[in-house]
């Protein structure tokens, strides 16, 4: 499986109901941070212990579009890409389509995820040129 292959297969898994919470423990490097939208980042840890706060209930993500891939040599990669989330935050619905900004780094032969910033509300996905 080639690289590309490799990561977005990673993607998809973070995009699995069933894994997200728990997905960055397994798959990101040790400095991995993610940016939420409101511009504070947590580290997988922290990331696991919000979801499993009982304060978020995720019904359904997906990829939606990935925009753009760029390798950026041998041991890195990025990756922009919607995601269609609907998930309930301490009683508020929520429909999102943000855009998300995944930096990874292969760490021997595996690759994880160093950095994630997703985006708030809804991006318009007619902005992008491909």
């Amino acid at each position: 499986m080639s690289d590309k292959n490799q990561i977005l297969s990673i993607l998809e898994d973070f995009a699995s109901k069933e894994r997200m919470g728990s997905f960055f423990i397994e798959n990101a490097t040790s400095d991995f941070l993610f940016i939420r939208p409101s511009g504070n980042p947590i580290d997988a840890k922290g990331f696991q212990a919000m979801w499993s706060s009982g304060d978020l209930f995720l019904e359904n993500a997906e990829i939606t579009k990935v925009h753009k891939f760029d390798s950026l040599g041998e041991n890195a990669a990025m990756c922009i890409f919607t995601l269609g989330s609907k998930f309930n935050y301490k009683g508020t619905p929520n429909d999102d389509l943000p855009t998300v900004t995944s930096i990874f780094k292969k760490i021997e032969v595996t690759w994880k995820i160093a950095w994630m910033q997703r985006s708030s509300g809804q991006s318009d996905i007619s902005l992008w040129n491909n």
